[in-house]
């Protein structure tokens, strides 16, 4: 075997090993195999996620709980044991009766039950997965009915109304923050800022994956359907421009640093269109909101926070809102 086609039989194993170890929790219905790796498009930094399928006959809580005790381990012996790889099964989890009652209903359905993140989310997480089991015929419904809904006029015309909310709501907070806040403002004009660029991802009938990747697959998109330009601005309001990666990089911890060069051999071994800037920029865009949402302590100046434009950009977002919102 290349080395360069070790990572892909790793990943290949694990999977294995997660949906045998997994799917012996009592209560678990299945699993669907979801992501990148779900969808057949993996590349050496995927993690491998999993959406659990709870036998509601049983109590949910209890077999979550056990689910995530043998997650923890199996992590920990991949970690301990060579490569370290991500495990992501959680809070996107269905029951039997859900899923029963969503592939027998109509994308009408789809579209009311995805007022609710979780199954927001889910749909989207597990689109163009699979059942890990391939005898489970209610997960390989599921698996079905996600394929024929997640892009239906009805989903994604709700879809575009959420991330449209989300856009205005957090410009507004923005505003109110700029008076005393300068660091919560900046926080929420990025927010605004990712959500106008999804109102236009779902307009073009396209969707983004990976959180490492994704701004520059947004551009990629931006090129297909002719609005470069657009994309650059958003990026540069989300604080997600190339132009500043490397200055940024520098400044960078150390652990980014090492993520930044990890993912972007790993980005071209699979012979992915990218640029060290723009991978670099995927990174330090992707931890900045990971450093938000979990790890305030870890922020410092490769976050670019608070803002040096901020009144500047906020009036830029609020025009974008108004035209292309």
């Amino acid at each position: 075997m290349k080395p360069t086609d070790r990572w892909r039989h790793l990943l290949d194993q694990r999977l294995h090993e997660a949906i045998t170890v997994l799917g012996q929790t009592p209560g678990l219905h299945g699993l669907i195999v979801a992501g990148s790796v779900g969808r057949g498009e993996p590349w050496p930094m995927s993690d491998i996620d999993l959406l659990p399928i709870y036998d509601d006959s049983t109590d949910p809580a209890e077999s979550a709980t056990q689910l995530d005790q043998r997650r923890a381990a199996l992590v920990d012996w991949w970690t301990g044991s060579g490569r370290a790889q991500a495990l992501d099964i959680g809070w996107l989890a269905f029951t039997t009766t859900e899923i029963r009652d969503a592939v027998a209903a109509g994308p009408d359905h789809a579209a009311a039950l995805i007022a609710e993140p979780r199954w927001f989310h889910g749909l989207d997480k597990a689109y163009g997965g699979r059942a890990a089991d391939p005898d489970d015929e209610l997960a390989d419904a599921f698996a079905a009915w996600i394929r024929e809904v997640r892009f239906h006029p009805t989903v994604v015309a709700t879809r575009i109304n959420t991330w449209r909310q989300q856009a205005v709501d957090a410009l507004t907070a923005a505003t109110q923050a700029r008076t005393d806040d300068l660091t919560k403002a900046t926080q929420a004009l990025r927010t605004s800022a990712r959500a106008l660029r999804l109102v236009l991802i779902e307009r073009w009938g396209e969707r983004l994956g990976s959180m490492g990747r994704e701004w520059t697959r947004f551009e990629r998109m931006a090129e297909r359907h002719g609005q470069p330009a657009l994309a650059a601005r958003i990026a540069t309001l989300a604080a997600a421009d190339p132009a500043t990666a490397a200055q940024r990089a520098e400044v960078a911890p150390p652990w980014l640093q090492e993520r930044i060069d990890l993912c972007y051999a790993a980005r071209t071994a699979v012979g992915e269109d990218v640029t060290w800037a723009e991978n670099a920029r995927d990174q330090i865009a992707a931890f900045t909101v990971h450093v938000v949402n979990h790890r305030p302590d870890l922020d410092g100046p490769w976050t670019n926070t608070p803002d040096p434009a901020l009144d500047a950009h906020l009036a830029e977002l609020r025009e974008l809102i108004t035209q292309h919102g």
